[in-house]
């Protein structure tokens, strides 16, 4: 019988088939399924097992070398720059199990990778029931290509996928960092994660929409270069900086020194690595006046002219306030700010009241926790009583401590016209920013508060001399703080830190700078206050970033001289 064809010279041919060869062509495909049968049997066998693996087994499963964790979406500063991405990096692993020889094996591993510790990975892969063990995760190519060279039986490389961050340490306390399985654990990388729970359409692992910051990396590497510069100048144990939108809220840049980088997490076990701005509590001395000074214009118990006496310290109870520029005399609301008098401040804070004054401060969130996409902080420390003595020094910045992030974006409030945005790690649109703002002062009263700023720094006697950027017209406010070492004022150690606005009449841009047991420059005779070192600083800062963030500068018209000219 005919049953199919075959190709010959001549063309296609037809084929007969005998009975014996159809029965042989049934045998053949009995067998196959027999054995295809075999097959599904052995493959449904070993998932059946896999549902009884110990946890252990199902880990060693989930990380096996086929690479499953997550991409996470890229991370971009305001104008664009890579801030952080995912590359696929190699890891080295090993199969114990396969190993004919583990202590030859580990002994060339420890050639190409001097830093393995031989002991504990020979302890992995002698006394180890695993079928996986990672020997490097994050691997060199180079270095993966050596090992590969060595052609060591059961070792091999698998991709994985890893987290770069190509701008460094800039910006490092914003951004954060991953654990090794690329899991945010600090910073903005952590807020992603976080997010992800909450909504997981938002920065999902098939989301090509990268996570844009308000920071701008070339701020945040002017306002490092410049902290560097005065750490090392006035010997300061540590500084720290924040320049932001005081329309928008938006931190446009924030540094903390020492520093830490997103690459080397390691780093953040040093006590001194932290971020101060959002995460350290401090009490800021006279910045604070700033603060006081609206409260009273805003309450209406005094105007700019009114005057107040301080030649004597001021007395409560057993608690004396004195000033420490020795300020004598009758002083109006103006020159109390200008010349820093802490008599004259806890003398207008006490025409307030001690209850208005606490609810002012708790309107501007200068009393609850600060909350960012970095988390919520620590809440500031301050007295459970709110009596007169307390409201007098809390006037001047004592006996309350802050964050400098919620103390900057209070004073914003207070020069942008009135309004209080909250403080954003992210880019945010003007619509934002107006969905969570709201009025805290006048604008009546935030046009006075911004010349009071301004005169501190043109007047003979203000303290903020030094600050002076001339184009711009900078306003601020210098505070010095004695520390407190063992639950008590220090008389030698202080911090100072100096807030600053440029330009004063139309503010975009508020700079803040703190230093920490800053030494007195030789020539500055043993003064060691925030005028000659805060201030100065932060004058070098504005002077960068002005140009940077194009602000126009200001050259008032010179009046016309005529000249006479002679024949």
């Amino acid at each position: 019988m005919v049953n199919n064809i075959r190709r010959s010279n001549q063309g296609y041919e037809p084929i007969e088939t005998t009975p014996r060869e159809g029965r042989q062509f049934t045998l053949r495909h009995s067998l196959m399924l027999v054995v295809m049968f075999g097959m599904f049997s052995l493959i449904g066998g070993n998932l059946i097992s896999l549902g009884f693996l110990r946890p252990a087994d199902q880990q060693l499963n989930r990380i096996s070398p086929i690479g499953v964790q997550k991409a996470r979406p890229d991370i971009i500063d305001a104008q664009g720059q890579l801030l952080a991405t995912d590359i696929e990096a190699p890891s080295l692993y090993a199969n114990p199990s396969g190993l004919m020889d583990p202590a030859m094996v580990v002994k060339k591993l420890k050639t190409a990778l001097p830093e393995i510790d031989e002991m504990d990975l020979l302890r992995q892969m002698t006394h180890s029931d695993r079928q996986f063990v990672f020997i490097k995760r994050g691997l060199h190519p180079k270095h993966a290509q050596q090992i590969f060279d060595l052609g060591l039986p059961g070792v091999d490389v698998t991709p994985e996928i890893r987290r770069v961050y190509p701008k460094g340490s800039l910006g490092g306390y914003v951004i954060g960092h991953v654990d090794i399985d690329n899991i945010g654990h600090a910073g903005i990388e952590k807020f992603i994660d976080r997010t992800r729970l909450d909504n997981p359409l938002k920065f999902g692992a098939d989301e090509n929409e990268p996570v844009q910051l308000s920071l701008d990396i070339g701020a945040n590497y002017i306002l490092n270069q410049e902290l560097k510069q005065a750490m090392l100048r006035y010997k300061a144990k540590n500084a720290a900086g924040i320049v932001m939108n005081v329309h928008s809220g938006e931190v446009v840049a924030l540094s903390s020194l020492p520093v830490t980088d997103p690459q080397k997490p390691s780093l953040l076990l040093d006590k001194e690595r932290f971020d101060r701005i959002s995460g350290g509590l401090f009490e800021l001395g006279s910045v604070f006046k700033t603060v006081t000074m609206a409260m009273v214009l805003e309450k209406n118990t005094a105007t700019l002219d009114s005057r107040v006496d301080v030649s004597e310290p001021l007395q409560l109870g057993g608690f004396k306030i004195r000033d420490y520029h020795g300020v004598k005399g009758d002083l109006s609301l103006k020159d109390v700010f200008v010349r820093s008098s802490n008599i004259g401040t806890a003398k207008f804070a006490l025409q307030v009241g001690p209850k208005n004054h606490k609810n002012f401060l708790s309107k501007l969130h200068l009393l609850d926790a600060v909350e960012t996409e970095l988390g919520t902080f620590r809440k500031p420390d301050t007295a459970k009583r709110w009596g007169e003595v307390h409201s007098a020094t809390a006037s001047y910045g004592h006996g309350i401590a802050v964050t400098p992030l919620q103390f900057a974006s209070a004073v914003g409030a207070l020069v942008n016209g009135g309004i209080y945005v909250p403080p954003t790690f992210l880019k945010r649109s003007e619509r934002e920013a107006k969905e969570g703002a709201k009025r805290v002062v006048s604008v009546a009263t935030s046009d006075k508060i911004r010349k009071l700023m301004r005169a501190n720094v043109t007047e003979q006697h203000g303290t903020a001399k030094r600050a002076e950027v001339t184009p711009y017209r900078v306003g601020g406010k210098t505070g010095t703080a004695n520390k407190v070492i063992k639950g008590k004022y220090s008389k030698e150690k202080v911090r100072t830190s100096f807030v600053g606005i440029f330009p004063y009449d139309k503010p975009e841009y508020l700079v803040f700078v703190m230093l920490d047991e800053p030494q007195a420059e030789p020539k500055a005779h043993g003064v060691n206050v925030a005028g000659v070192n805060a201030a100065p600083t932060t004058a070098k800062i504005i002077s960068r970033l002005a140009p940077l963030f194009k602000v126009k500068p200001f050259y008032p018209v010179l009046d016309r001289v005529s000249v006479k000219t002679t024949k």
